[in-house]
């Protein structure tokens, strides 16, 4: 695959809503709440209402930002033995602004990012964080009253931060308090006898989940397992071994009785993924290897147990990072000229880990299996580089985003291994019922309380990360909701621009703003042709990845382009004079000899071309040059086509943008 320094995506391709030896730990971390003794309130909360009123030219501005006190950089271990001096340097946490107004498109000011709420991808299902033991023995610790304040916190749409997703795990994970455990622990037990989840009740974790759904009904939960029972390996032990084949059945079986346990205590799983990590040994806490063809036959054989007892819940493959997927995916999905597998078939999406590689693998996979959700389900970042990188995964086509672990005390006891990434909330060791909210928590909530599950994303350039990035959504009720990231040590300019209309602003440094207004309507039902198209707002596509370009400007380009792949841009406009020529930027590392060429074709990816470009090596994968070739005269509105063909297998070119000259 043909990479660039930094990859995020950000795509079209129409959705249904329905359908490494690397340290693990890491997660949100955020601004000082006070559990006890007084109401709920989140700094800003009563302006930073998800639920607002929105004027037909105001926009509503909200930003949280990291903290100013020295030594209290994102990932200081400061964080956790002093949270309430980082906090008192936090300039804002979810605090609204004054509304802005919206003025006719005109001049730029900064960085210009248009927002089309016309072109729009994936739905939203959820931003949410963990609820595994750790944190839920750490709740346990509260008073009730304390406990349900932070549970509030997280999960109340109007008093909290609205997540409405949740991870939880089948057993124990490396983040525990007590001993690992499964639900059938003992000597081998096929018939599944000794089934039962009692220990999930006794641990605290279904009143936990029980208090966190009558906070928000619609909380969405999935699970995984670290581990099947020990006498379903081949080592009999809950850490590291193989999973025996003869248990690929039982395995699935155990998953269905999961899903019905659950059931039965009144919380249902919206999905499961079949193992946590399958490639990874982690040699000191639960794990498990699963290989490609075991998870195929376990999702076929759960898929079944599933339709024999009525049961909807969704199937997510993988469960790993982007840079170890190798041929896992293929050999259990096949592919598009190949022939899909049944497995595809009984497969809803493919959730993921952020330990290795980049988010752009998303929008590959997302080309290569588009019956299939991509939905990030673990890793959190620091400060503001965490939010541009939950921008990044949104980008590249994940429907949701969970973080890893949600509350460690200060010594950040019942972690037995590694040393985590932020967590939202920090637990006092003095007083238990006293934690602190982290800047990542607002950062979170900059997301989950302004973007609606069955949000569409819309386009919105990506900008860059020297100046400010973006990501955007149109929700059910019809406002915009664009969040924009300055992780910059300098506050930036920027330009919102929506078809007719526009807002300028300035976002101070290591700040994340959410804009969100109600446009008059989309930018328009047309592309114009003559203008640069950039690559990446495709309307369908097939093969290809968007990545973070290094081309002058930023942005983001099309990459992973080998043979037989193709874009499609609907609706251009080349009016009545006719185009002459096409321009395309591209770029090719592709070792010499390897090349290929690009075919312009109107209306069908099998039409004439109208014109082609040959593609050499350019030097390098983010080494830019413009190429162009003439057209005869074409005229009207056409879906545009470029199709890729070349005589070598792999990748061998890159593409930011195309345009047509008269």
């Amino acid at each position: 695959m043909s990479t660039s320094a930094s990859l995020p995506p950000a795509q079209p391709f129409p959705q249904e809503p329905d359908r490494a030896p690397l340290s693990r730990r890491t997660f949100m971390a955020a601004a000082a709440v006070t559990a006890a003794g007084s109401a709920l309130a989140l700094p800003g909360q009563a302006s930073a209402d998800a639920g607002g009123h929105h004027g037909a030219d105001k926009v509503e501005v909200t930003w949280s930002s990291e903290s100013t006190a020295p030594g209290y950089a994102p990932k200081s271990a400061t964080w956790y033995t002093d949270p309430a001096t980082g906090l008192a340097s936090v300039a804002h946490r979810l605090s609204r602004q004054d509304d802005l107004a919206l003025t006719p498109a005109g001049r730029d000011f900064g960085t210009v990012i248009n927002v089309d709420p016309g072109k729009t991808y994936q739905r939203m299902l959820g931003v949410g964080v963990s609820m595994e033991d750790s944190t839920i023995h750490n709740l346990s610790l509260m008073s009730k009253g304390a406990r349900t304040k932070a549970l509030r916190a997280l999960f109340d749409p109007r008093e909290g931060a609205g997540f409405d997703l949740t991870r939880i795990c089948f057993g124990t994970s490396d983040f525990t308090h007590g001993e690992f455990y499964t639900y059938d622990d003992g000597p081998a037990d096929p018939t599944l006898s000794r089934f039962s989840i009692q220990r999930d009740i006794d641990n605290h974790i279904i009143s936990t989940l029980k208090e966190a759904l009558r906070i928000n009904p619609e909380l969405t939960i999935c699970g995984t397992a670290w581990t099947a029972p020990a006498w379903m390996k081949d080592n009999n032990s809950l850490i590291d071994g193989h999973l025996l084949d003869e248990h690929v059945p039982t395995l699935a079986r155990y998953y269905r009785k999961v899903v019905q346990a659950y059931a039965g205590q009144g919380i249902h799983i919206h999905a499961v993924t079949p193992q946590n990590e399958p490639g990874w040994p982690a040699g000191h806490y639960p794990s498990m290897l699963v290989s490609a063809q075991q998870a195929k036959r376990f999702v076929e054989a759960l898929r079944e147990e599933f339709d024999a007892h009525g049961i909807t819940t969704r199937i997510w493959a993988w469960d790993w990072n982007f840079g170890d997927t190798g041929s896992y995916l293929g050999d259990m999905f096949g592919s598009r000229d190949a022939g899909y597998t049944d497995t595809y078939r009984d497969t809803d999406g493919i959730a993921w880990h952020d330990y290795s590689g980049d988010p752009s693998t998303m929008s590959l996979m997302k080309t290569s299996y588009p019956d299939l959700d991509m939905v990030l389900t673990e890793r959190m970042l620091w400060g503001t580089e965490g939010a541009d990188r939950i921008a990044r995964y949104l980008r590249s086509w994940s429907t949701g985003y969970i973080s890893w672990v949600t509350l460690l005390d200060q010594n950040r006891a019942t972690q037995q291994f590694g040393t985590p990434d932020p967590t939202p909330f920090v637990q006092s060791l003095d007083d238990r019922d006293l934690y602190w909210a982290l800047p990542e928590y607002y950062f979170f909530a900059q997301f989950s309380k302004f973007i609606h599950r069955g949000a569409h994303r819309i386009f919105s350039d990506y900008g860059n990360t020297g100046t400010v990035s973006t990501v955007a959504y149109r929700n059910p009720d019809g406002t915009v909701a664009t969040v924009v990231v300055n992780g910059t040590a300098t506050a930036q300019d920027f330009t919102l621009r929506s078809g007719r209309q526009q807002l300028t602003h300035t976002l101070p440094a290591k700040t994340v703003g959410t804009y969100v207004w109600t446009p008059p309507g989309s930018r328009g039902t047309t592309t114009d042709a003559y203008q640069p198209v950039q690559a990446e707002a495709y309307d369908a596509a097939s093969g290809v990845a968007v990545e973070v370009t290094g081309d002058t400007g930023g942005g983001e380009d099309v990459g992973s382009v080998g043979d037989g792949d193709w874009v499609a841009y609907g609706r251009v406009a080349f009016g009545a004079k006719g185009a002459t020529r096409v321009r395309v930027r591209l770029a090719s590392g592709a070792a010499d000899g390897v090349g290929g060429r690009i075919d312009i074709r109107l209306n069908s990816r099998t039409a004439e071309p109208v014109g082609s470009i040959e593609v050499t090596g350019t030097g390098g994968w983010q080494t830019w040059t413009t190429k162009s070739t003439a057209v005869s005269g074409v005229t009207g509105t056409h879906t545009v086509y470029l199709t890729f063909a070349s005589d070598q297998s792999g990748d061998f070119v890159n593409v930011n943008w195309f345009a047509f000259d008269h």
